[in-house]
This record gives C-alpha cells, structure tokens and sequence, in this order.
C-alpha cells in the first residue's frame, strides 16, 4: 500500500511540473487499453479426476484458485479406456455405477463443494459411446460396412470400443433418461451434450437405420462404395440424412430438460471441422441449445480458430446467435493462446468463454495453465 501511495504522489508531482501539452502527451501515452475479460472452463472426465471426497475437494480448491468458473464434468464414462463406457458416476436407478462409484456420488460431490467456491457445474453427458447400453442389450450396438460389403459391429477406431445405434429409437429413449435422471435429481448448472460425432461415414449400417433412410431416399447405403467418387453425392446425402436425425434427436432431448427445468442452460460439444464423418447438423439444432462448443484440434493454427473462414466463424454462421465456446487444449503454449485470445478479440468479440478439455487427469500443471490463460 505504501508504495501504491508514493508512486501516486511521485506522479501527481510529475504532472504539475509538465506543460500543459506535455500533460496531455503523457496522458495519452499512458492511457491503460482495454482488454475483454475472457472466461475460463473446464471439462473434466471423472473417472481420472474425482475418485474420492478428497480427491474432488482438493481439485475444487485448486479450480478456484486458477480462475475456473465452470466445470463441466462427466456424469457417466465417456471412453471405453480407464473402464467401460456408459458407467455413471452418481446415483442411478437406470444404469450401474462404475467400478468404484457404488458407494460415492462423485457428481453430489462436484456439486456441492463447487458451489461453495462459487463455481458452476454442468453435466457433461457422452451419448453413443455406452458398452454399458450394449451390456443391457446388444442388438443395440452400432454397425459398420468395410470395402466388400460386408456389415458387422463397430468397434471404433482402436478396435475395442462400443457404440450404439442413435436412431434406435429404444436407444434414444434409454439415453433420454439418463439424462432426465440428471437434470430431475441433481442441482446441476447446465447440460452439455456430447458424443455425437461419427468418425467414419460407414456408419450406422443398423438394419433400422437402413429402413428409415430408404423411406425417405431413392438408394439403399449397402450399396453405397466409400471408395469411388463416383458415390460421392450419395455418400454426401447418407451422411446429410444422418446429420439431420442427430439434430433431431438434439431438439427432442432439449424438449425433455426444458419440460423439467425450463431455465436450465444446454449446450452441445461437437466437432464441426469432421469431414470424413458425421457431425450434428447445427443450424437444425441451434434453435434448441443455449450455447454450442466446437472442438479445436490441437494442432490448429490460431487462425484457423478465428479467421474469417475458421471454426468460429463457421459455427456462429450456423448458430443462430446462439453463444459459441471454442474447446481448447490446456497444453497449448502461451504463444499460441495468446495469438487465440487476440484474434478473437478482434475478429469475433463476442467470444466471451473457452473450454479447456483435457483426456485423463487434469494435472496440477494444466490447471496452472488455465489460470494463466485468464490473465491473457
């Protein structure tokens, strides 16, 4: 404080003894530029972060500390990696808790020591990757077709993971009310749907999925060569199709939430930038959503998240002024997020929060760079 008060007078001295022009020089010269305040959140997968009380009080704590403001946190396993998918980290009647969590309500938890630091929480809510759906029953699981033809489950990119068939519409209904089940008995801050981006275009080959597409289409996707160009207009129709039921279903399930709890905020996660497979389409859904956040690949130019023809910029072009929140990695380099946080300011000013999403633990270090990154 006294040295607050001696450069106070050190400068109110220097300004008497200037001319009037050289006063006014200074004063410009000197003027602080303002800078737009950008808000930080986090998503954070349970399973790696929040095992116990403790874990989650001292992860609360550190949070507060390093400027988050939300915290979207997993209800259920969102990756078949550290367990099965599908498992919840609360208190199910619909669904088993996962390993672990039978005797611990990680999302309670979450909620109530966040709360007390003034931090919000929004369920973040995976969708189709569930082995814990394809456990209840298996014909559910999703179907793919390779170059011959022939259809048999998907198992992901890696060769071990499960999905489910989305426009099943039992599936549909077993995933709403999980949901529901969220919304109607916790205190959360929001929803965030995510999981809902196919990471091949050769998907869904589910014998429902065909029938329903052939209603409304002239050709049948079995028939469909992935390989040839010649197939590109239908394949871009197959997966058009595809993209307007997801955005159905998006539409239907914020009727749900809306039904329970009309002011309760719900945004989706999507990756607007696949092009090899099949996102969500966001101009149906937009009208539905409150907020939409697109996934930045890590390895993006800062550019190409703010430029005219950058993921910003082509999300809010769909949004219908819907808030869009770009997801960030929090291993950028400050360099990189500070060119980010620039070209934001200046080409869409708007932007008023990132996500920072990290896969497994959210470590020490990357919550200091969260906090960091709330001083840029």
């Amino acid at each position: 404080m006294m040295k607050k008060i001696a450069y106070s007078l050190s400068a109110a001295v220097l300004a008497v003894s200037l001319l009037p022009w050289q006063s006014t020089h200074a004063a410009t010269a000197e003027a602080p530029v303002s800078v737009t305040p950008i808000t930080n959140e986090i998503t954070v997968q349970t399973e790696a972060n929040f095992k116990n009380a403790d874990d989650v009080h001292s992860f609360i704590i550190n949070a507060a500390r390093n400027h988050v403001s939300v915290i979207n946190m997993s209800v259920k396993q969102d990756s078949d990696v550290n367990g099965s998918s599908g498992y919840v980290f609360y208190n199910s009647s619909i669904v088993k808790e996962a390993p672990g969590y039978d005797g611990f309500d990680a999302l309670s938890t979450v909620i109530e020591q966040a709360h007390q630091y003034g931090i919000k929480v929004r369920a973040w809510v995976p969708q189709f990757q569930d082995k814990a759906a394809i456990d209840r029953n298996s014909s559910w699981q999703m179907r793919s077709i390779d170059d011959n033809g022939r259809i048999s489950t998907y198992t992901g990119q890696n060769g071990s993971e499960y999905y489910v068939n989305p426009f099943e519409q039992d599936v549909q209904n077993y995933e709403r009310s999980i949901v529901k089940e969220v919304v109607t008995n916790y205190n959360i801050d929001g929803v965030v749907l995510s999981g809902m981006d196919f990471d091949t275009n050769r998907v869904d080959m589910n014998t429902n999925t065909i029938t329903s597409f052939r209603s409304t289409n002239n050709f049948d996707p079995k028939k469909l060569d992935f390989t040839k160009s010649t197939d590109a207009n239908k394949v871009a129709q197959w997966n058009s199709w595809k993209a307007d039921q997801l955005a159905a279903y998006i539409k239907e399930t914020s009727n749900n939430i809306r039904a329970i709890k009309p002011a309760l905020p719900i945004g989706v996660q999507t990756d607007v930038t696949n092009t090899d497979g099949t996102s969500p389409n966001v101009q149906v859904f937009s009208p539905a959503v409150d907020f939409i956040m697109p996934v930045v690949s890590y390895d993006l130019t800062a550019e190409a998240v703010y430029g005219k023809d950058g993921i910003v910029a082509t999300t809010e072009a769909q949004a219908n002024g819907k808030a869009v929140i770009p997801v960030l990695n929090p291993d950028l380099s400050t360099n990189h997020v500070l060119d980010i946080y620039n070209g934001l300011r200046t080409e869409q000013p708007e932007i008023s929060t990132v996500n920072y999403t990290t896969v497994g633990q959210y470590t020490d270090s990357l919550l200091r760079n969260v906090g960091l990154n709330a001083g840029y």
